[in-house]
C-alpha cells in the first residue's frame, strides 16, 4: 500500500512540476503595421495601382516600399507619437513628392511569456504637408491598429 502512496505522490508531484513550454510561434503577430490602400480619386469605390511608389522614413531615410502598388504596409515608430513619411510617385518621368505625418496613441498588449508584448496604435490622424502634389486626399477609416488584416488608411490619388 505504501508503494501505491509512493507512486502516487510522484506522479502527482511530476504534473504539479510541469511548465507549459516558452516558445514564440513565428505565426505569433508582432508589431502591425499601417495598411494603406490606394484608390482611384475619380472612382473612389475603384483600387489603383501607384506607379513607382517609394516610400520613405522622413528621419529615417529607410525605403519601405519601393515599386508599384494599390497597397503597402509600412511601420509606425514605435517610442514615438508621430511618424513622417514621404510618398514620392514617378510617371512619364515626372518626379512628384508628398509628405505624410501620422499622429497616433500607443498601449502594449501582453502576447504571452515567451513572445513578449506588442504595440497596438489608437486615435491614428493623418496630416498631409504639401496638399498641391499627386494625392488628393487622406482617409482614415479606422483609427485602431491591432492587426494588418484591415485597411487602416485610404489615400485617394
Amino acid at each position: 500500500m505504501k508503494r501505491y502512496t509512493y507512486l502516487f505522490a510522484l506522479a502527482v508531484c511530476s504534473f504539479i512540476s510541469c511548465e507549459p513550454d516558452d516558445i514564440c510561434l513565428a505565426e505569433t503577430p508582432g508589431t502591425p503595421r499601417l495598411v494603406v490602400v490606394f484608390y482611384n480619386a475619380l472612382q473612389p469605390e475603384n483600387k489603383k495601382e501607384v506607379p513607382d511608389l517609394q516610400v520613405k522614413g522622413l528621419e529615417l531615410d529607410d525605403v519601405f516600399h519601393n515599386g508599384t502598388s494599390d497597397s503597402i504596409a509600412i511601420p509606425l515608430k514605435t517610442k514615438a507619437l508621430i511618424t513622417d513619411f514621404v510618398f514620392t510617385k514617378t510617371e512619364n518621368d515626372v518626379v512628384l513628392e508628398e509628405e505624410i505625418t501620422f499622429k497616433y496613441s500607443s498601449y502594449d498588449r501582453f502576447i504571452s511569456r515567451a513572445c513578449g508584448y506588442q504595440k497596438n496604435f489608437t486615435n491614428v490622424q493623418s496630416e498631409r504637408i504639401n496638399t498641391a502634389t499627386w494625392i488628393e486626399s487622406i482617409e482614415v477609416l479606422t483609427d485602431t491598429i491591432s492587426d494588418i488584416k484591415t485597411t487602416h488608411v485610404k489615400i485617394l490619388h
